[in-house]
Parts: structure tokens; C-alpha cells; sequence
């Protein structure tokens, strides 16, 4: 129904990456954005990070958050700015809990001048939080863990924050999912070239400091000194806010044709359509991660949805989800030699990932490709009967967007009634 037919839509103004990105962030609000608007009964408009005024094709109006004269890419002074003069019944955040600084000041500023509205927020937690970043999040009327371990440790800094709800990330099944064994064959021999016929592990995540990729490649070449036949490929930018990779590579005595193999040009937030990156998931006979901590993670849940076996750290949310019939955890942490403190990283300890278990791993599922096939096999029919996202996660969502909005109305006429009343009983 349209507001056209007399029906008033719900209202949602959303801070959050712009769903035309190929950012993480962007991933999961595209999901639950395009699942509220296919209800027919949400009006969605977003402040978007990431977003340059590029044409998108999604039914949203955007406005590009990081055009600011603060040269602020998050645009954090021209959301204030913008939201006090919107109109919206219900607000929607998701970022990083220590970007959200400005959310207790703009609630107190949005109450003070008579705005009436429920907030919603969505935020990850890849390791031990701040006091005040959790005290950011809990401004909001509704807020929403991406995991029992995030709600945990969150609780654990801020113990008065209020009740929170878990809602994990899902996979869009129609995105990700086992393609034809032709197809998959044509595409492996041309997308990987002559390192088609060796036994490929993938890594799918950015080039930054968090996801640890020298690690990957550490544990690789350790491999590759007994084990010829492999190849890495690291599905991301050479050069982005990590390292240098290629030198990296160079470092450890690989080479950059059939070692370790890279993208061609490869756009950091527009990324691979994603048609081809569900390829490069059938096509790779592993993905693999040695990051130091997931709010959540999507390569390995994606991969899963191809029903490609997943090898990933023992920390953080993948603790989690990644059981041992779904796939394969690395040891990551547990002793002093295997913590770390990343520059740029908010002062977070972090635990590594044990290169020489990863390499145990991974020689295991080289070696035992039906038993990884089987494991991959159960996570799949996880993913699809309990972490599809339109079909499991996105009604969570649509729940608490619709328990928001009633709440707002129900206020809403308790103050027409009160008012009615206090004039009935002065018109005496």
C-alpha cells in the first residue's frame, strides 16, 4: 500500500554506509534496508557513508555523508546538522560504536526541541569495548548486538546499559550459493590462469590492519615449503590501509603469478559485482582468515552458502557460529606471544592467530577434501535454513522496526488523551 491510497508510510531516516557500497557495512544495511522496503510499508531515507552521489538504483533517497567542510568521511556534524531538520518516525544506526560518538548529544538535542521518534541502533563488537563507546549506542531506544559474545562484553564495560537485542548478519542466498559445476570449471580456469589446476586458498576481506593479512601469507608459505600444488589468492587491494602486500609476498620468497595471485583492478568500495565474487567463492577450494576479531565476518557465512569449506580464528563472534560440523577454528590467542596492539586501532589488545595451527589446518583439508566437503555441506543447509537473510534474519529485523513504531504511536496517543483530558477538565 502507497501513501498515494491514504496509507502513511513508516518514516526511516538511516546513518549507516550507503547499500551501493561493497563495504561490509554496506552489505548488511543493503539486507535489512531492502527487506523493510519490500514490506511496502516503509518510507526509507539515508545519510550515506560512502556514498559520492554516484546513480544507484536502489529506492532511497541518499545524501553522501563524507561531502563536509570538516573533511569528516563518517560526516558525523553534518548528520547532526541534517536529522535535526528531517522528518522521520524512527532513526537507524549502524557503525562502529566509537563513531557513534555524537548520538547522546543528538538525542538530548532531538528531545529538547519536541522531535518525536524511537532510534534503532545496530553495532558490531571485534573486541573488548570502551565504557563510552557502549554509552554511545545506548542513547538509542533499541539497541541491537550482532552477536551473544558483542551483547556479552558489552554488558561486561557498561553494566547499566539497557537490555539489547542480538540479531547475527545473514547470507542473501540468491547472491551466494553453488553454482553450476561448468560454469564454476570455465570460470576457475580463466579468472586464476595457471594457477587453476593447484589447490586454492582464498582470503576475502580488506587489506587493513585488523585483518592481519601478512598472517595469511605467513602461514602459506610455510605451507607451500612441503606442499607445491597450492596457490594463495588474496581478493583484495594491493596497496589499501594495510601493507603493501606485493612486497610482502616478495618478502617470503613467493611469487606474485602463481603463489600468491591478486584481483585486477580492484576497487576498494565498489569491489567485484556480485556475481563474480559468488564464482570466486565455487571456485576457491578454501577460504580462509587470519584476522584479529569479526563483529561478525561475511566471507565465511558467504562461503558457506557455496558450500565452500571455511578455515577461521578461534576469537571473537566466529567462536560463535563456526562449529566444528560447519568448519575448521584456528587457535588465536590464549598465551602472550599471541596478542597484539594495532596502530590506529583505538588501543585494542587483540589475539593472533597460531601460524603453526593455521598451517596444521590448512594441510589438513588439503589433505581430507571429503571430510572439509561434508562439514561444508552441513554449514550449508545452516546457512540456508537458519541464516538466509530475507527468509530468517530480515522478519527479526522487520519486528523490531515494527515494535518501534508502535511504541512511538502508542506514546504518541497517551499524550493526545492526556492533553484531551487536562482541556476537558479546564473547560469545567
Amino acid at each position: 500500500m502507497s501513501e498515494e491510497q491514504g496509507i502513511k508510510k513508516i518514516k526511516v531516516l538511516a546513518y549507516l554506509d550507503t547499500p551501493s557500497c561493497a563495504t561490509g557495512f554496506g552489505t548488511v544495511a543493503r539486507n535489512i534496508l531492502m527487506g523493510l522496503y519490500n514490506t511496502g510499508r516503509y518510507d526509507i531515507d539515508i545519510i550515506g557513508i560512502n556514498y559520492w552521489g554516484d546513480p544507484h538504483g536502489y529506492p532511497f533517497r541518499i545524501w553522501p555523508a563524507g561531502t563536509n567542510a570538516d573533511r569528516d568521511p563518517y560526516g558525523r556534524k553534518k548528520a547532526f546538522s541534517m536529522i535535526q531538520q528531517m522528518e522521520y518516525d524512527l532513526l537507524f544506526f549502524l557503525q562502529d560504536t566509537f563513531i557513534l560518538s555524537f548520538l547522546p548529544q543528538l538525542h538530548e538535542h532531538l528531545r529538547t526541541i519536541g522531535k518525536d521518534f524511537r532510534s534503532i541502533c545496530y553495532f558490531p563488537v571485534d573486541g573488548a569495548p570502551y565504557k563510552a563507546w557502549i554509552e554511545n549506542v545506548n542513547a538509542c531506544d533499541y539497541t541491537v548486538a550482532y552477536s551473544e559474545f558483542g551483547k556479552r562484553l558489552a554488558k561486561e564495560v557498561c553494566p547499566g546499559v539497557k537490555d539489547m537485542l542480538v540479531i547475527p548478519h545473514g547470507t542473501n542466498t540468491s547472491d551466494y550459493y553453488p553454482a553450476n559445476k561448468n560454469e564454476v570449471e570455465s570460470f576457475r580456469s580463466q579468472f586464476f590462469g595457471i594457477a587453476a589446476k593447484n589447490f586454492i586458498f582464498t582470503n576475502l576481506n580488506r587489506n587493513q590492519q585488523r585483518k592481519d593479512i601478512p598472517r595469511t601469507i605467513a602461514a602459506f608459505a610455510e605451507l607451500k615449503k612441503d606442499i607445491k600444488d597450492i596457490t594463495l589468492y588474496l581478493h583484495m587491494a594491493k596497496e589499501d590501509q594495510g601493507w603493501k602486500l606485493e612486497q610482502v609476498v616478495q618478502n617470503y620468497d613467493l611469487n606474485t603469478e602463481e603463489d600468491v595471485i591478486f584481483p585486477g583492478n580492484f576497487n576498494v568500495n565498489q569491489g567485484y559485482p556480485r556475481n563474480i565474487v559468488n564464482l570466486i567463492y565455487n571456485a576457491s577450494d578454501c577460504v580462509i582468515s587470519t584476522t584479529l576479531g569479526e563483529g561478525m565476518g561475511l566471507s565465511w557465512l558467504e562461503a558457506m552458502a557455496t558450500k565452500t569449506p571455511v578455515i577461521m580464528p578461534n576469537n571473537t563472534a566466529m567462536s560463535e557460529f563456526i562449529t566444528e560440523d560447519r568448519g575448521y577454528l584456528v587457535k588465536s590467542g590464549g598465551n602472550p606471544s599471541l596478542y597484539t596492539v594495532c596502530r590506529t586501532d583505538n588501543e585494542v589488545i587483540r589475539p593472533l592467530v597460531d601460524v603453526e595451527d593455521m598451517v596444521k589446518k590448512m594441510r589438513h583439508v588439503y589433505e581430507n577434501r571429503e571430510e572439509a566437503k561434508q562439514k561444508a555441506e552441513r554449514a550449508y543447509t545452516w546457512i540456508k535454513t537458519q541464516m538466509d537473510w530475507q527468509s530468517c534474519i530480515v522478519p527479526q529485523w522487520i519486528k523490531v522496526f515494527d515494535e518501534a513504531y508502535t511504541d512511538l504511536i502508542s506514546e504518541k496517543n497517551i499524550n493526545l488523551t492526556s492533553a484531551q483530558n487536562i482541556i476537558e477538565s479546564e473547560s469545567f
